[in-house]
């Protein structure tokens, strides 16, 4: 009974501050909650902008960009907040994925175009992340937060018996707005169907798109898409959105709906599939560096995270223990003093790497009332500075140590061809000489068998699809 009073006490005062706070959706027409202004979400896009570039570079390929902001131009008319100006980055990332972040920032993957087969699927992706910015989802479920969270702290200072029962309830409030993301991504499904249509698209071929992100989830050895996980695909999704399409299109009365399959895959053709392995791979526990010659082993089992602008290992197991690996253009005694200055030095060390003029710094920080190990390398590389930071809480380090300096330890320079001259995988559009199955095209093209999965999805066909002859369709080269 008493949780029970103090959640009421809690509703009370989040309903009355909403009452203060509430915003017409553009979307809806409805009054919704919205702390945050649109000068505010302007401002939070842009800052969001600078942390996903830092991040991921942006994929330029001959007119693909343009492309791309073109088709998503073509639905800006029918958004109902004209207020928002749309920004659409094509980012270097295999990953199958498209997300938005408030003021108009949509960002699309060079991974989930290689499974888009059309023009129209691409217009679908777009308006479905400009229909999360449309209806301001980010502002509203930030807003839900705060007023939570002001609530919980007036509570946590009115009430002493609130106190212990704080942090559960803070934890389980906000775990309930998570709950929110489904009804989003309904309403999103939603007026990206409805910008697509109006835009004179065939939005049913999102439909398809579905099947196709099923089929790689399902696909061996294969991980949930970016773009499901991120957009959860409740039962039926597929239906839903087929069904809003005709609806839609009855609505618009138009009497043609584009499809654009030929012009999307001349956009496509010859863009990188997968990883990019002149920036980097890994073989078991050994990382590679083409296009920088470097090369380094890290502890077996951890897990290597290789971002535009660094590298992270982190462990299966233990919390607040990782490796970061990056490169840096001031001297490496510079950045070594610089380094032990914060907290308290326990080795300031110059050494030899592997031929490699090298510091190595061990201090001690706190984080809280946790003591941390923090140990860089800091090594002088062909005039550039590498510096391999690693963090353990301090109870942790005489364990992982060894671990921890593994990468540094074993810098030096990539020297083998093999290693050096890898080829990477690419999409080629070609077109079909005669009727034949896809399993006869691929035969005659000598497409290598292990490929042959990843092609029939991209392509969301099987073995014994029958293509017809000028039909156009991708494959997978290596080069």
């Amino acid at each position: 009974m008493r949780i029970r009073k103090i959640v009421i006490l809690l509703m009370v005062i989040i309903l009355g501050l909403s009452l203060y706070s509430c915003v017409t959706n553009p979307v809806t027409g409805q009054k919704e909650l919205d702390l945050i202004p649109p000068s505010q979400e302007i401002a939070m896009g842009r800052q969001e902008y600078k942390k996903v570039l830092s991040q991921f570079e942006v994929y330029r390929y001959k007119g693909l960009n343009a492309y791309i902001t073109q088709v998503g131009d073509k639905l800006v008319p029918y958004v109902q907040d004209k207020r928002v100006k749309y920004t659409f980055t094509l980012l270097d990332s295999p990953v199958v994925n498209a997300f938005s972040t408030p003021g108009g920032f949509v960002y699309i993957t060079r991974g989930i175009l290689a499974y888009l087969n059309n023009e129209a699927q691409l217009a679908c992706v777009l308006g479905h992340e400009m229909g999360h910015i449309n209806a301001h989802h980010v502002a509203t479920l930030l807003s839900k937060q705060m007023l939570f969270n002001l609530g919980l702290s007036i509570a946590y200072i009115k009430s002493r018996k609130f106190r212990k029962f704080a942090p559960l309830i803070g934890i389980a409030g906000n775990l309930l707005f998570l709950s929110f993301s489904r009804s989003d991504e309904y309403q999103a499904d939603y007026l990206g169907v409805e910008y697509a249509t109006l835009a004179g698209y065939d939005a049913t071929q999102m439909a398809y798109f579905f099947d196709e992100l099923e089929r790689i989830e399902v696909s061996e050895n294969a991980v949930l898409p970016e773009f499901l996980s991120t957009h959860p695909s409740p039962p039926h999704r597929r239906e839903r959105v087929m069904k809003l399409a005709r609806e839609w299109q009855a609505i618009a009365k138009r009497g043609y709906y584009k499809i654009g399959r030929d012009v999307y895959l001349e956009h496509i053709n010859g863009i990188l599939f997968g990883k990019n392995k002149r920036n980097g791979y890994t073989v078991g526990n050994h990382y590679y560096h083409p296009n920088l010659r470097f090369t380094f082993t890290y502890p077996k089992g951890w897990k290597l995270i290789d971002m535009a602008h660094y590298i992270g290992i982190v462990p299966k197991k233990y919390n607040g223990v990782y490796i970061k690996i990056f490169m840096k253009n001031e001297p490496i005694y510079t950045l070594a003093n610089e380094f032990s200055s914060h907290g308290l030095e326990i080795e300031f060390k110059q050494m030899n790497i592997n031929g490699y003029n090298a510091y190595k710094v061990i201090r001690l920080v706190k984080s809280g009332n946790q003591p941390l190990t923090q140990c860089a390398y800091f090594i002088d590389f062909d005039g550039k500075t590498f510096v391999f930071f690693a963090q353990s809480p301090s109870v942790l380090w005489p364990i992982l140590e060894r671990k921890l300096k593994q990468p540094a330890e074993t810098f030096r320079r990539l020297t083998d061809p093999k290693r050096i001259y890898v080829k990477n995988l690419y999409v080629k559009v070609v077109k079909v000489p005669d009727s034949m199955t896809f399993a006869e095209l691929l035969n005659r093209m000598r497409v290598p068998k292990k490929l042959r999965k990843k092609i029939y999805i991209m392509n969301n066909m099987y073995r014994d699809t029958l293509l017809a002859e000028g039909d156009m369709v991708k494959i997978l080269v290596k080069r």
